[in-house]
């Protein structure tokens, strides 16, 4: 038995009751002892039942684009891992405040994306939610991100990811595993989507809605990376040739960051990893540390991050030093492992905005 496995033994008493609490809480909320509210806008909620690295960010991203062109779309996220307290809207900050020290790095990542379409952050969703509101009231639908644990709202459409190499049957409360809850708390979930799909992998959808279990009301999904064109993203990067690229060095503060690596390995040799804690946020410390690193190649050699990882550079403590150094991004998307489910997927966003904006007019 590995060390690691005799460790989650050990603690597994205490991922019990951990996970026993968490069911309380619940069954506190389903029988109104503590109270759930309605939401004052239709919400979709993405979240997991992991810490971290399950996707939820490029699969909100993807959800806003399929929905922005036909509804007013706007998204709502605690910020984790922010400086501030209480609610921030973008509208409201100026541009000095607009960054990720202030909304956090992932809501940061997706207005950077996103600009036209109202972002608010908020430990409180309700409250953000109703804020957002009264700033926007042509909004049609509010992206929740993270929020499978948030309870003090009653649900909208609930989309629970879990990673293919890391499915949530496999683990365990923490701290013996990396769960908030006991896996049985996947049926409050109207979609379940398995992130992270390798390439070309022929998934068996019966196995995996058995190893789950899924419900007959319960949609499954499957979904994969696709990384994009290395981008570059300062001055000094804009004079690298990419065709000519042979050597990087790259930069990462992400939960999971070996399949990038392995991506990247394909076409480029890595002469350094320099890795970080998830959400880790870069210091003048860090950045000069990376300086010396690329100097030390005779700043030939390109650093390449990722766009979370960029967006928590945008600070203004390092923003001059990062500007210096020749970065380039790689972004990436999800796609779905076919085009059926892709248009499966759709229809139920659509479906349920459209419902949702019906519903609401009767009552207004």
């Amino acid at each position: 038995m590995s060390k690691k496995a005799i460790i989650s033994n050990v603690l597994k008493p205490i991922g019990w009751l951990f996970g026993f609490f968490a069911l309380v809480r619940r069954f506190l909320y389903k029988t109104n002892i503590l109270k759930s509210r309605k939401s004052p806008l239709p919400i979709i909620t993405i979240g997991n039942l992991a810490v971290g690295g399950t996707g939820k960010t490029p699969h909100s991203q993807y959800v806003i684009n399929t929905l922005k062109d036909v509804f007013q779309v706007a998204f709502l996220s605690r910020g984790y891992g922010r400086k501030s307290h209480g609610y921030k809207s973008v509208k409201k900050l100026s541009a000095q405040q607009l960054n990720p020290q202030i909304i956090g790095d992932e809501p940061f990542m997706i207005y950077k994306r996103n600009p036209e379409i109202p972002l608010a952050v908020d430990a409180n969703r309700y409250e953000g939610l109703c804020n957002l509101r009264t700033e926007n009231p042509e909004i049609d639908v509010v992206i929740l991100d993270d929020a499978y644990q948030h309870l003090k709202l009653k649900k909208g459409l609930n989309i629970l990811l879990t990673e293919f190499e890391n499915p949530y049957y496999n683990d365990f409360p923490m701290p013996a595993g990396r769960l908030r809850e006991f896996p049985s708390v996947s049926k409050y979930a109207d979609i379940l989507i398995v992130t992270k799909t390798p390439e070309d992998h022929d998934v068996d959808a019966d196995f995996w809605r058995q190893k789950l279990k899924i419900n007959e009301n319960q949609y499954l999904f499957f979904t994969k990376i696709k990384y994009e064109k290395l981008q570059p993203v300062t001055i000094t990067a804009n004079s690298c040739n990419l065709d000519n690229l042979k050597k990087i060095i790259l930069l990462t503060a992400i939960a999971h960051p070996d399949p990038l690596k392995n991506y990247l390995i394909q076409n480029y040799t890595i002469e350094k990893h320099i890795s970080y804690s998830d959400h880790h946020y870069f210091s003048s410390k860090d950045m000069t540390e990376l300086y010396e690193c690329q100097k030390n190649s005779d700043f030939t050699t390109p650093i390449v991050t990722t766009e979370k990882d960029w967006a928590r550079m945008q600070i203004p403590d390092i923003v001059n030093i990062v500007s210096l150094l020749p970065i380039f991004v790689i972004r990436i998307e999800v796609e779905f492992l076919s085009g059926d489910n892709r248009n499966m997927f759709n229809n139920i966003l659509f479906d349920y905005v459209r419902r949702e904006k019906k519903n609401n007019s009767r009552n207004s």
